[in-house]
């Protein structure tokens, strides 16, 4: 398992909730092994998580209540960021058993990108957010990157 976690006074903790969740698979008291790696421009990849959680929460104000097979269908942001990773193009094809063709979502694993593939990744994340997700808003790209940048501002 691998979490991603920031530095914090007297430790460490998860980067989102999704990371959080990864933990909490693990026993109380259980005995782990920790390999420290310190990534490059971690701060920047958190804009792009604050970036698409701020992109899913106006997104996912919009969706219709639905039903399938009796239960209630409910936004996803694990879904949400594949989806957002495709349409900032960073994809693979796959077959499925149904001998359907579909792409998949790349990892965004900080040794699949440096920090100058991830820079113009981050830029095709604002310009799919903008193009493709919240087209129906008046948000400009200046709105979004200021509203993540205050995101940012409250992280220190």
């Amino acid at each position: 398992m691998e979490v991603l976690c920031r530095r914090v006074p007297g430790g460490f903790a998860p980067e989102s909730d999704e990371e959080a969740a990864k933990l909490t698979k693990l026993k109380a008291g259980a005995s782990v092994r920790v390999t420290v790696t310190q990534e490059t421009n971690a701060k920047f990849r958190r804009k792009w998580w604050a970036l698409a959680q701020y992109a899913f929460g106006l997104w996912a104000e919009t969706m219709p209540e639905q039903q399938y097979r009796g239960q209630e269908v409910q936004p996803s942001f694990e879904r949400f960021r594949k989806d957002l990773t495709i349409l900032a193009g960073r994809f693979h094809p796959v077959w499925t058993v149904k001998g359907e063709m579909r792409v998949e979502a790349d990892s965004l694993s900080w040794a699949r990108m440096n920090d100058e593939q991830f820079e113009t990744f981050y830029s095709a994340t604002i310009n799919a957010v903008l193009s493709k997700i919240l087209s129906h808003t008046k948000l400009t790209e200046a709105d979004l990157r200021a509203h993540v940048e205050r995101v940012m501002g409250f992280d220190r």
